[in-house]
């Protein structure tokens, strides 16, 4: 019987304790997680690899911000179809975050369960 491979999640947040919780807690249950501090490193290692199952995004980062990170991924053929999960204390519109092809947003704060039912929702884990 062959193990079948965990879904990866990139997790592009730029502050660091956020991040490290959140891939703790992915790995956790399942998942197979690519931490990175800001849109510039994970657009690169996005054009050069394959594709993750799920990107979970900070909005507010240095170097390139979460918007330029979306239009990016769904201007890429490879890419357009990976759900893209928005993590901002900043409340954007609903009607502008369809527009750009986000799958959903997870307010901050935000705690595990609500995370967790979000991500396994798009990408759910099977076992």
């Amino acid at each position: 019987m062959t193990k079948k491979a965990k879904p990866t999640v990139y997790v592009i947040e730029d502050e660091a304790d956020l991040r490290e919780s959140v891939c703790e807690e992915l790995d956790r249950v399942g998942y197979s997680t690519v931490a990175l501090a800001h849109g510039e490193k994970a657009l690169a290692l996005l054009r050069r690899g394959s594709p993750p199952a799920l990107i979970l995004l900070d909005l507010l980062m240095p170097q390139k911000d979460g918007w330029e990170v979306v239009a990016a991924v769904k201007a890429d053929p490879r890419m357009r179809d990976v759900p893209i999960i928005v993590m901002s204390a900043v409340a954007p519109q609903a009607r502008s975050l369809q527009a750009q092809g986000v799958a959903a947003t997870l307010p901050k704060p935000f705690t595990v369960t609500e995370m967790l039912f979000v991500v396994n929702k798009l990408v759910p884990i099977t076992k």
